[in-house]
């Protein structure tokens, strides 16, 4: 046994220790994801499989490690490269699936989750505070989320992003039960962007072909593509045919029209371009049809460019996407809309720099000595004194702009 093997071993029998000595009741999932507490996660898997890894960072090749968080530790995992715009040789963002290669394994309840390598956002916290806000203003789903050290054989690999996978397990945790029945068997789908195809919800014909390429299922993946993708295929139909006056009424079964009108005003009041009314048609988002149900949901996703404008109109490309336009056409969703706004920035109102600066305390350190980050400490710094100044702004200007399109009376601070 070589040295490295000693000290690992040596590592690997502390962990054990610990988890034998320390209650696990006392460890959940609310504990890994606690958004107040930085968290450690150390991999332990073979140097050439680090360095497969991340000269193949394109792929979703698995490779077989060993997890320890909190002084427990699960074996035999499996991780893989993960992202879009986001993958990175030097600092991959990762999956880790406890179950990849020992069926039913689980971790705290968790079949999996995501380290986010935090590559596009040179803050390191816009992902997080977005979803904290999501949840502080309640009725939008979002996965829940903190930071981490990570560490590979012992060494510090870099700041990341930690967050809970969209998936049946956070379902349950959403939806909740009905009686015994966890609501968590439905068809959830996450959205795949197609580049140079923007869409914006026009409908794409009968054949279940585009909404195939368009939705990735990801439950229920042995149905039937007709009960599968059937539903996606008449609800944009029915979006796209349906008048004004059949529309609610035709539509709303189908689609939670309220929930929707909640997420969209939510994310455009955290500036989100790059979402469903996104600049280059929809993206970053889950959907999900409830279980026995034809009605749909939209959850949160990916919001690491949140936060990027403090002016960013709360009417932007509204008009662009067939669903928005259609649901804010009735007065009712039209005003609910605007309610949202205000809601949203009250709920900001004393606490979202708050917030935002906790985070930064939180990761000042780690953000730092991280090795392999994208960008330089001063453009960190630079990025963080920019992020703290949106939250007042934004505040003042989302204010302004609904009581000009409502005709109440403008606040100070409106130009």
């Amino acid at each position: 046994m070589n040295l490295r093997q000693l000290i690992r071993t040596g590592v690997l029998l502390v962990a054990f220790a610990l988890a034998v000595s320390r209650p696990l009741a006392a460890q959940t999932s609310d504990d890994f994801f606690n958004p107040e507490a930085m968290q450690r996660i150390d991999l332990w898997l073979n140097d050439s499989d680090w360095a497969k890894l991340k000269a193949a960072f394109q792929e979703n090749t698995y490779y077989p490690a060993d997890m320890t968080w909190n002084g427990i530790t699960v074996y035999n995992v499996g991780i893989r490269s993960r992202g879009l715009g986001s993958r990175r040789s030097a600092k991959p963002g990762l999956r880790v699936d406890f179950d990849h290669y020992n069926k039913g394994q689980q971790f705290l309840g968790l079949k999996s989750f995501v380290l986010d390598n935090l590559s596009q956002d040179r803050t390191g916290i816009r992902e997080t505070s977005a979803m904290r806000f999501f949840t502080r203003l309640g009725g939008i789903p979002a996965p829940r989320e903190t930071h981490a050290r990570l560490y590979i054989r012992g060494q510090y690999a870099g700041l990341y992003g930690l967050v809970e996978s969209v998936d049946k397990t956070m379902m349950g945790r959403v939806f909740g039960s009905i009686g015994d029945d966890v609501q968590n068997d439905g068809y959830l789908f996450e959205y795949n962007y197609i580049l140079g195809s923007p869409w914006r919800f026009t409908y794409e014909g009968s054949a279940l072909t585009p909404y195939k390429a368009r939705f990735d299922i990801k439950t229920n993946e042995s149905h039937a593509e007709s009960t599968i993708w059937g539903p996606i295929e008449e609800l944009v139909r029915l979006v796209n045919d349906t008048s004004s006056t059949l529309f609610e009424q035709t539509v709303g079964p189908r689609l939670d029209l309220g929930a929707f009108v909640r997420y969209i005003a939510a994310q455009n009041f955290i500036s989100q371009e790059d979402g469903f009314n996104g600049y280059d048609g929809m993206n970053n988002f889950y959907l999900y049809r409830l279980e026995k149900s034809t009605s749909h949901v939209f959850i949160a996703w990916d919001e690491d460019i949140a936060f990027s404008q403090a002016d960013y109109g709360i009417t932007a490309r509204l008009g662009e996407n067939v669903l928005t336009r259609k649901t804010l056409e009735l007065p009712a969703y039209a005003s609910q809309y605007l309610s949202v706004l205000s809601e949203a920035s009250g709920s900001a109102s004393g606490w979202l720099r708050q917030e935002m600066q906790r985070q930064f305390d939180m990761i000042n350190e780690a953000m730092l000595a991280d090795p392999v980050k994208d960008y330089s400490n001063a453009e960190y710094q630079a990025a963080r004194e920019t992020l703290l100044a949106f939250p007042d702004a934004r505040i003042t200007y989302v204010r302004c702009e609904v009581a000009k399109m409502t005709g109440a009376t403008r606040p100070s601070g409106c130009q």
